[in-house]
């Protein structure tokens, strides 16, 4: 397999495409998350307080961490791209 700096420069444009769509994951996640409506437990009547789920609450808590591996592993192939670069860039030096 050749690497070239063009592959390397794609890599990288793929991480940071990956990042945008790790970090819109989180966002939007969070946003469900927020929205959530909590009741106060009221004294006089002696309730408890509770959740309401305006949206899917579980699904809000997987998304985060789909976000948050899609970052990670987005940041360590523009790592690697980095890398192979720097070392095209030192061989041709």
């Amino acid at each position: 397999m050749v690497i070239n700096s063009a592959s390397a420069s794609n890599l990288w444009a793929s991480g940071v495409m990956g990042i945008q769509t790790g970090t819109s994951l989180l966002d939007s996640s969070a946003q469900t998350i927020a929205h959530q409506s909590v009741t106060t437990p009221d004294p006089m009547s002696g309730s408890s307080s509770s959740i309401t789920p305006v949206g899917d609450l579980n699904g809000a808590v997987v998304q985060q961490n789909q976000g948050l591996y899609q970052v990670k592993a987005s940041a360590k192939g523009i790592e690697i791209a980095n890398k192979t670069l720097d070392g095209l860039f030192k061989a041709v030096a």
